[in-house]
């Protein structure tokens, strides 16, 4: 029985012995082997959005080419002082000849800066000497002198082109004598009539006026072309006699819409130069 007992304990004390060395053994090639493992860097969908934010920017800084990028320059590159662009309304020589019988017979001068702004002056004598038909007076208007200032806005200023299209406005201005002459009165009664006029009045106008231009260049220097007005009067003085039908400058009273065509030459200040294109290899 005793020796019974010594095999069982010397079998337990093995199996123990055993399993020791064997811990020990998985210790010593497992703990060394997990110490020198390599850590696999982190997907980088699990980076902070920082991180991500910044590798994204780097990402696309890349792939822009690293040549110079030149910068988009105007294509008409204009100097400041352009010209001086000198012209004449050659439209109420032609409406006289077609049968109306008063007119503004002017001439203008515009400044070209950047050939986009066009500060202009205009200068004309206006005159009317009108019979309404069936009527029985003609309104006269001595030669009078006016004035306008404004400005032209070129719109396609950066087209290369040194045509003109754009709008304006304006101020005008005027004093003028006027009246009415050859006024037929009829007497049914006593079978008569008689011919009477009034006096001379003098009158202030002024107005203002939007404009839409449009100017063509014909041959270098030279242009043409025309300019609707939508002209509104802000005052004008009249006489008992009732007011005046046409103001010089102004046109007839009774209408606002007018219009101007124009001939003109350039006077040019500087050569307008135009950019070289970059021709990428």
């Amino acid at each position: 029985m005793k020796k019974r007992y010594d095999s069982t304990i010397m079998w337990h004390n093995k199996y123990t012995i055993s399993v020791l060395l064997g811990m020990v053994l998985w210790c010593i090639a497992v703990v060394p082997a997990s110490a020198q493992r390599v850590v696999t860097p982190v997907e980088s969908n699990d980076l902070p959005m920082e991180i991500m934010a910044k590798k994204t920017e780097k990402a696309r800084q890349d792939t822009i080419p690293t040549d110079t990028v030149a910068e988009k320059k105007p294509i008409h590159n204009a100097p400041l002082l352009g010209g001086l662009l000198l012209t004449a309304d050659v439209s109420a020589p032609v409406m006289n000849l077609l049968g109306t019988q008063y007119g503004n017979y002017e001439v203008g001068v515009e400044l070209d800066l950047y050939h986009r702004f066009f500060p202009v002056v205009e200068l004309g004598v206006g005159t009317a000497k009108y019979t309404p038909l069936d009527n029985n007076y003609t309104y006269n208007c001595s030669p009078s002198l006016y004035g306008r200032v404004g400005l032209n806005y070129n719109i396609f200023y950066n087209n290369g082109s040194e045509s003109f299209i754009g709008f304006g406005l304006r101020y005008g201005l005027t004093s003028f004598k006027y009246n009415w002459d050859n006024i037929t009165l009829s007497d049914s009664y006593w079978d008569n009539s008689i011919v009477t006029s009034t006096p001379v009045e003098t009158a202030f106008a002024h107005w203002g006026e939007i404009l839409v231009v449009l100017r063509v260049q014909i041959y270098k220097g030279f242009y043409m072309g025309w300019t609707g007005r939508y002209r509104l009067l802000i005052d004008c003085g009249s006489s008992p006699y009732g007011e005046p039908y046409f103001i010089p400058g102004y046109g007839p009273q009774a209408g606002g819409f007018g219009f101007t065509y124009t001939i003109g030459y350039n006077i040019p200040f500087a050569k307008k130069e135009q950019d070289k294109k970059v021709v990428e290899l």
